[in-house]
């Protein structure tokens, strides 16, 4: 059972909110295309300093990806098709309906994490029974240009 550090839509519906309420105030008419490209942004930055970022995001990446697919216009189908996640482990990790929330909930985890795990890990804990998750075992994962 998936139990680690699951994301709750109270904990990041108020944030959610007043990042679309800034970007719609400065004229973005796709604030969730405005963070999406703000996350890619900082990771450039990050592999120029040779960190994969993406790993960083650990248990979230894979949801992280669906909604930058999704996003991009490919289906839910052609997303696991070609990355291969297990569904389980991006639906535990998304708040439906709430894209933005869930970037929210996925850079929270990865700041948690910036001090106490080495940067490019690859596995994550999905609860403490040690279920986890590797995310080297996904070649078409999202990936650093390091």
């Amino acid at each position: 059972m998936i139990n680690k550090f699951l994301p709750a839509l109270d904990k990041f519906q108020e944030t959610e909110q007043q990042y679309i309420e800034y970007f719609s105030a400065k004229g973005e008419k796709d604030p969730l295309g405005r963070v999406i490209s703000n996350m890619k942004g900082t990771a450039e930055i990050q592999a120029s300093q040779g960190v994969d970022s993406w790993l960083g995001y650990g248990i979230y990446l894979p949801a992280i990806e669906r909604i930058f697919a999704l996003h991009q216009g490919e289906t839910e189908a052609e997303f696991y098709a070609r990355t291969q996640y297990p569904p389980d482990v991006v639906n535990a990790y998304s708040i439906p309906d709430h894209a933005i929330a869930t970037l929210i909930a996925a850079d929270k985890y990865s700041r948690i994490h910036q001090q106490s795990v080495p940067v490019n890990t690859a596995l994550w804990p999905l609860n403490d029974d040690g279920l986890c998750i590797n995310l080297q075992d996904f070649p078409q994962r999202l990936k650093a240009k390091i």
